[in-house]
């Protein structure tokens, strides 16, 4: 038996990695929204920001919020879910207050675990020995309430650097430490270049000391003394030490997420994210030892206008497929329950057009999703299942770009369309 794999255009992914290079980490499946929730022109809202990043194909979202946003947290954390949207983490307040309690009850209302991230002052970062041994102490004192309740609803606490003694990632380390002395092991780190251009001297032996605690790593474009010359926050592949740095990511074996970030209130979040994505897929291929394609992509974020009509598939999907490619047969594909992804831009239906199916059809166990001649509606072919068709009014066969999401479990099968049940 084999596993057919056929489309028109379909963009597949395949990994592509030297000897300790993994440059998959950059994939657009493991990256992570940052700062575009109160960092957006365009206000968006919980539907349109899930749609934003559904369109895009960034499907993890850490959600940072001000106080207008508190009253949307279940809009919120419902219509993720809706889009299939993986809340990796969630900005959380450095002390056990009323914003606190008010996280925490959401997200047990939606029974969503995450990643909690904090940052504490921690005052100046120079200070004498005994003063460094007491803030470590004093600072596991105020985290520890916060480690308690996270553990309680099977969350983490994300120790967050934003500058100062406690934006120190080995102070941060001897905190969680002693916190581990305590018996939480629920604590991690959250590592941000745009408030680590300190560190870029050092910045292989300290993402060396940080891998073992490292729950999310956040890119930013570095200069040197960025922070000093109006260049803090950055796009990816805008600035001379890219390359360098995510080289050492690469070579680091950190396999987490990797944040990109906005940041930024007067622009629009899509095209500042997408100028991050088009930068990183620019970087990927030189750090391989590629040769740069061309100049660095122009900067949607700068071109003047309104955020509208911003394309959010990136020059990598010119590398779609025009054909079919057919895999040797598993079991995994042919066991529900199964969930299929794929990116797809159809230009005609006048005849069928075959996604992705297993097994051919005399098997007990084919499946198959497909577009109606005629109409190109999105359809599913189950012989197995009961009805053995899912049909959708959907028409996907218009020459534009969508996101499908086929889940096949043992009791329901359900369709996505660019986020849409």
């Amino acid at each position: 038996m084999r596993f057919l794999f056929s489309a028109v255009l379909v963009f597949v992914s395949f990994c592509a990695t030297a000897q300790n290079l993994d440059t998959t980490i950059f994939d657009r499946d493991n990256l992570v929204a940052w700062c575009i929730v109160p960092f957006d022109s365009e206000k968006r809202g919980p539907e349109a920001r899930a749609e934003m990043l559904s369109r895009m194909g960034v499907m993890k979202l850490a959600y940072d919020w001000r106080a207008e946003h508190i009253p949307t947290f279940d809009e919120e954390l419902e219509t993720l879910r809706r889009y299939g949207i993986e809340l990796t983490s969630f900005w959380f307040p450095g002390a056990l207050n009323d914003e606190a309690k008010t996280i925490l009850a959401a997200l047990k209302r939606h029974d969503v675990s995450t990643e909690l991230w904090i940052t504490l002052n921690g005052g100046n970062i120079d200070c004498t020995p005994e003063e460094h041994l007491a803030r470590v102490q004093q600072h596991a004192d105020i985290i520890e309430p916060l480690a308690k309740a996270a553990a309680a609803q099977d969350c983490s606490i994300g120790l967050y650097n934003h500058g100062g003694w406690f934006g120190e990632p080995r102070n941060q380390i001897e905190i969680l430490k002693a916190l581990n002395e305590r018996g939480y092991g629920n604590v991690g780190l959250v590592y941000n270049q745009h408030h680590g251009h300190a560190h870029v001297e050092e910045f292989g032996a300290l993402l060396a000391d940080m891998l073992p605690y490292l729950y999310c790593l956040n890119l930013n474009g570095m200069e040197p003394r960025g922070d000093e010359v109006g260049k803090k926050i950055w796009p990816l592949g805008s600035g001379s030490l890219d390359k360098e740095l995510l080289t050492i990511v690469a070579k680091s074996g950190y396999d987490g997420p990797i944040g990109i970030l906005n940041h930024h209130t007067d622009k629009d979040a899509e095209a500042v994210l997408l100028d991050n994505i088009d930068g990183l897929e620019w970087l990927v291929p030189q750090i391989r030892g590629e040769a740069p394609k061309g100049p660095r992509p122009r900067l949607r974020s700068e071109s003047g206008g309104d955020g509208e009509g911003v394309d959010s598939v990136s020059d990598a999907f010119g590398q779609a497929l025009g054909s079919g490619v057919v895999y040797d047969g598993r079991e995994e594909f042919r066991v529900p329950p199964i969930t299929v992804s794929l990116w797809t831009r159809l230009d005609s239906a006048n005849s069928y057009n075959i996604l992705v199916a297993s097994d051919t059809k005399i098997s007990g166990k084919h499946w198959e999703v497909f577009t109606m001649p005629g109409s190109g509606n999105l359809t599913v072919y189950a012989p197995s299942a009961k009805p053995e068709h899912l049909r959708s009014d959907v028409s996907i066969a218009d020459g534009k770009w969508h996101q499908i999401v086929f889940q096949y479990g043992e009791e329901r099968m359900t369709l996505f369309v660019d986020g849409k049940r």
